[in-house]
C-alpha cells in the first residue's frame, strides 16, 4: 500500500519528506530533554540521601529521614512521564513543523526541564506552603505549556493530512482541558492544604495515565468493547 505522499511529485515529495524529518528532530530532542529532567530526578535524590544521612544509620532510619525527598521525586518522575507521553502520542500525528511550534517547545522543554529544581525545594517540610505553591504553579505552566502545543498543531493544519478524525482530537483537547483545570484548582488549594494539594496532583497524573494506557494513540477507552461487539 503506498503511502498519501509518494503519489506526490519529486518536488512536493522532498518537501513533505523535509518537515517529516523536521518534526522527527524536534521529537527526538524533546524525548532527550524529557529523559534528562527524569535522571536528574534521580540525581537529586542520590545527593540528598549521600549528603542528609550519615553512614551510620539503619535502613529504615535512612528511609525515615529521606521519604520526603522520595516521596518529591516519585511525584516529580509521574508528571514527566505523564508529560512525555502526551507529547509523544501528539506527535504521532504531527507531520508538520512551523516557527510557532519550535517556540512553544523552546518554553515547554525549558519547563519539564526546571521541573527537578521545583521538585528539590519540596525536600525541606519548612518550605513545605511556599514550595508546594510553587511547584503546582510550575506543574500547571508545563501543561498548559502542553495544551497550547495541541491546540496550535490542530489550528495550523500540522496534523497529519489535516484529516485526523475530529473525535480524536476532541479527546486530546478535553484530556489537556481536564488536566489543566485541575491543576490550577490543585494550586489554589496549595494556599490552603499543601499535603492535600500535593496528593490530589498525584491523583489527577496517576488517573491520567491509566487513561493513556487504556486508550492508547486514540485516547478511546472503549476500544476493546468495541472490538468485542464487532466479533
Amino acid at each position: 500500500m503506498r503511502l498519501p505522499w509518494e503519489e506526490f511529485e519529486p518536488a512536493s515529495q522532498g518537501a513533505v519528506e523535509r518537515q517529516h524529518r523536521a518534526v522527527r528532530h524536534i521529537a527526538h530532542f524533546s524525548n532527550t530533554v524529557f529523559v534528562v529532567a527524569m535522571a536528574l530526578l534521580v540525581m537529586s535524590l542520590a545527593d540528598y540521601t549521600v549528603s542528609s544521612v550519615p553512614q551510620t544509620e539503619s535502613l529504615s532510619e535512612t528511609i525515615r529521614i529521606i521519604w520526603p525527598a522520595l516521596a518529591a521525586c516519585v511525584l516529580g518522575f509521574l508528571v514527566l512521564f505523564v508529560s512525555w507521553l502526551i507529547h509523544h502520542f501528539q506527535f504521532n500525528y504531527l507531520t508538520k513543523s512551523s516557527g510557532g511550534l519550535l517556540l512553544l517547545h523552546v518554553f515547554m522543554l525549558s519547563s519539564a526541564l526546571l521541573l527537578p529544581i521545583s521538585t528539590v525545594l519540596l525536600n525541606n517540610p519548612e518550605r513545605v506552603p511556599g514550595s508546594v505553591a510553587l511547584y503546582t504553579g510550575h506543574v500547571l505552566v508545563l501543561q498548559s505549556l502542553l495544551l497550547l502545543t495541541w491546540r496550535y498543531a490542530v489550528k495550523r493544519g500540522l496534523l497529519f493530512g489535516s484529516d485526523v478524525p475530529a473525535r480524536l482530537v476532541f479527546r486530546f483537547r478535553l484530556l489537556l482541558r481536564s488536566q489543566t483545570m485541575l491543576v490550577i484548582i490543585i494550586f489554589g488549594l496549595a494556599f490552603v492544604s499543601p499535603i492535600l494539594s500535593l496528593g490530589a496532583l498525584a491523583g489527577v497524573f496517576a488517573i491520567s495515565l491509566l487513561v493513556i494506557a487504556k486508550g492508547g494513540y486514540t485516547l478511546d477507552l472503549h476500544t476493546g468493547r468495541t472490538q468485542m461487539m464487532d466479533t
